[in-house]
């Protein structure tokens, strides 16, 4: 066995979007502190950063009760196998990113060996299952909020939460221009441009893809005249969706985003993207009916969109369950891109959610606060 001087940190990122921020953090740890090594759960990102994967964020995707219940034992099992590995290398410090569900039974794991946890990017607690508050009060040592809302509410329930800043303040610009990136798709610049982001996971794209798409045709029986690009997030699959005729953005799928007039987007952190890109968007969501029916009577927020949360008020129309049909798309999406009054309620919006989020450097100040706990 070689034995090093290096700290060993546990990070855990479940999800792309935790894969993407963790990847942030773990670069400007390393720049200040070069003798760490990470080891976890995570993606191509964390890979990249060299950190040592146990299990790919890719398998870890599930959304849903029911789909927790499909994925059950092979969860159970990588739980056991972290468990496993924190007890061989008893890492300095651990880091959980979001990922709420296996997170939170990790922390009480870590807090039995007496491992200190940092919380990066906190569970949304205060949407629905409010009793989780009490294990991160026991078991977080360290909780970093990328919303500036949390901070006040954590605070009222006796958790010592710090706002960082949100990691999307720090995207970097496009390396192509709009002018580039149609007419590498082909595109007509004097047509409307409609991005199609049906989510990052397979049982996201399965449920949306078919209702965005169709959504087009409709928007056509109105008068628009439009070309759509599919953002495809990396390890989905769209074969089984007839996209004939839609361009496909599959190297960096932001960018269809943020070029696109107007888009329908996938409730999640793609929503957020869409106001941080002036994209006005129609937010849709479909649930297994089964993970619908108790989703509805343990939520207790009014939107489920992060624009709307932070605007405390509907600037994304939302479209959820059975209203989630391509016609209603269409109806909802068409004034966003050609009703003046509309578009300047919505612009207005969209200003008021980037301003409240804060500056840029989210992953600087998590690190170093991070960092403070290590010396």
């Amino acid at each position: 066995m070689v034995f090093t001087n290096k700290k060993t940190i546990l990070i855990v990122a479940g999800e792309e979007s935790g894969d993407l921020h963790g990847s942030s953090l773990v670069g400007e740890m390393d720049q200040r502190m070069p003798d760490l090594s990470f080891f976890g759960i995570g993606g191509d990102r964390l890979q990249d950063g060299g950190v040592e994967t146990i299990e790919h964020t890719d398998n870890m995707a599930v959304m849903g009760f029911s789909e927790v219940v499909s994925k059950y034992r092979f969860l159970r099992k990588v739980f056991q196998n972290i468990v496993k590995e924190i007890d061989r290398r008893n890492p300095e410090r651990a880091i959980l990113i979001d990922y709420p569900g296996f997170n939170l039974r990790l922390a009480k794991k870590l807090k039995e060996r007496g491992i200190p946890a940092t919380y990066f990017i906190s569970p949304q607690v205060w949407a629905w299952k409010e009793k989780r508050v009490e294990v991160i009060r026991k078991c977080v040592d360290q909780l970093l909020c990328i919303f500036p809302f949390e901070e006040a509410w954590y605070a009222k329930r006796g958790v010592d939460a710090t706002f960082v800043g949100h990691p999307f303040m720090d995207m970097p610009k496009p390396k192509i221009s709009r002018e580039e990136f149609f007419q590498q798709h082909e595109f007509d610049p004097d047509r409307t441009t409609i991005a199609l982001m049906p989510g990052s996971r397979q049982q996201e794209v399965n449920r949306h893809l078919s209702v965005m798409v169709k959504s087009l045709f409709y928007l056509r029986q109105r008068g628009m005249n439009l070309q759509a690009v599919i953002g495809k997030a990396p390890g989905v699959n769209i074969r089984g969706v007839n996209h004939h005729g839609l361009s496909i953005e599959e190297a960096n799928p932001q960018l269809a985003l943020r070029f696109a007039d107007g888009a329908v987007v996938a409730s999640g952190t793609i929503s957020f993207e869409a106001a941080l890109y002036n994209t006005p968007s129609v937010v849709i969501y479909k649930l297994s009916p089964f993970t619908w029916f108790f989703a509805k009577r343990i939520a207790k927020v009014e939107y489920v969109s992060m624009p709307n949360l932070i605007a405390g008020r509907e600037l994304f129309p939302e479209l959820l369950q059975e209203k989630a049909t391509p016609e209603l798309v269409a109806a909802n999406l068409q004034p966003l891109l050609a009703d003046e009054e509309k578009q300047d309620e919505i612009y207005s919006g969209m200003a008021e959610v980037q301003n409240a989020m804060g500056e840029p450097g989210a992953a600087k100040r998590a690190a170093k606060l991070i960092l403070q706990k290590l010396e």
